[in-house]
C-alpha cells in the first residue's frame, strides 16, 4: 500500500485599519465557489514563511509581513494529509492583481461580515484568534551560518569564514528573515555572522550592526554584557515597533536566549528563533526555522 503523502502549506490573516475597525482581505475560489482566506502548498525546499508571504503574494498582489503565528490546521485530500500553517500579517505594499481561474475576486471585509460570510469555520476561527492576540514585534535570533572547521584555519578565528554550504545558508536566509519584515540588524563583529546576515543587509539595503560583545572571545565569559547589548536590540525593536534580528556563536547562544526570556536550547548552523513580543516585552510566541541547505 503506498504511503500517503504529507502536504505542507502556508497561509495568512491578512488585516489592515478601517474606517470602522479592521478588515480581513479574503478571496473567491470560482473552483469551490468559495470565500477563503489566501494560502497554497510550499514548494520544494520552501519554508511556511516563505510560502506564506508568496501566496498571500501571488493571490492578492499584496506584499505582508507575518506577525505571530496562529494554529495549523490538518485534514485530508486525495492521497494524503494537508497541513496548512497560519500566520497573522500586515500589509506593506499593494501591487496589480490579475484574477485568474484560482482567485477570480479579492476583497477586503469587516469582522462582521467576515465572521458571517466566510464559507469555512477554521477560517472564522483563525481570524477570531489573529484579532484576539496583541500587536507583536518579532525578534529574531540566528546562529551563525556554517564556518571552516577551526583545524583547517590557521589565522586568527575572529576572521574565520563561512563555508560553500554556509554561503548558500546565508543566502537562503534572505526570504526568511525578509518574511517577518526585519528591519534592523545586529551581528558579533567576527567573520562568520557578519557573513551570515550581510546577504539580507545588502537585499534590503539596510546597516548591519556589529558588537565586539557579541563574538565568541569576550562574549563567552560576559553573559551581563551580552545580555545588555541583546536587551538593548529588543528595546529598540518595541519602541521602533520594527523587527530584529541579531547573529551569534554557539558559545555565546546561550546567553543571547537568556537575554530574551528562551530557555538554553541548542541551535544548529543557520538556524533562526523568531520571538514575537507583546508591547510588554514578554514573548506571545516562539518558532525555530532553518534553511534547508
Amino acid at each position: 500500500m503506498a504511503k500517503e503523502r504529507y502536504i505542507p502549506a502556508a497561509g495568512a490573516v491578512v488585516l489592515r485599519p478601517g474606517a470602522d475597525g479592521p478588515e480581513v482581505c479574503v478571496v473567491h475560489r470560482p473552483r469551490y465557489d468559495d470565500w477563503s482566506l489566501p494560502k497554497g502548498k510550499e514548494r520544494p525546499g520552501e519554508s511556511g514563511p516563505e510560502a506564506a508571504v508568496r501566496e498571500v503574494r501571488e493571490e492578492t498582489g499584496l506584499d505582508v509581513r507575518l506577525d505571530v503565528r496562529l494554529d495549523s490546521q490538518r485534514y485530508a485530500v486525495p492521497g494524503g494529509d494537508k497541513q496548512v500553517f497560519w500566520w497573522r500579517a500586515g500589509v506593506l505594499a499593494e501591487h496589480p492583481w490579475t484574477p485568474d481561474r484560482e482567485i477570480d475576486q479579492v476583497a477586503w471585509w469587516s469582522v462582521p461580515r467576515a465572521r458571517h460570510e466566510l464559507t469555512h469555520a477554521d477560517d472564522v476561527h483563525r481570524v477570531e484568534q489573529a484579532l484576539a492576540l496583541p500587536p507583536t514585534t518579532a525578534v529574531v535570533l540566528v546562529r551563525h551560518a556554517k564556518a571552516m572547521d577551526r583545524s583547517n584555519w590557521t589565522l586568527v578565528d575572529a576572521v574565520r569564514p563561512l563555508t560553500r554550504r554556509g554561503r548558500q545558508q546565508a543566502q537562503d536566509l534572505v526570504p526568511l528573515l525578509g518574511a517577518f519584515g526585519v528591519r534592523r540588524l545586529l551581528s558579533s563583529s567576527s567573520t562568520r555572522c557578519v557573513a551570515t546576515l550581510t546577504p539580507y543587509a545588502r537585499a534590503h539595503g539596510l546597516d548591519l550592526g556589529r558588537s565586539s560583545r557579541l563574538s565568541e572571545e569576550e562574549g563567552s565569559e560576559d553573559p551581563d554584557g551580552v545580555r545588555s547589548v541583546v536587551e538593548e536590540l529588543l528595546e529598540i525593536a518595541l519602541a521602533t515597533g520594527q523587527p530584529a534580528a541579531v547573529c551569534g556563536h554557539r558559545p555565546v547562544i546561550p546567553h543571547m536566549q537568556h537575554a530574551l526570556g528562551l530557555p538554553s536550547r541548542h541551535m544548529a548552523t543557520a538556524e533562526m528563533v523568531v520571538l514575537h513580543v507583546g508591547p510588554d516585552g514578554e514573548a506571545l510566541a516562539v518558532e525555530r526555522h532553518r534553511p534547508t541547505s
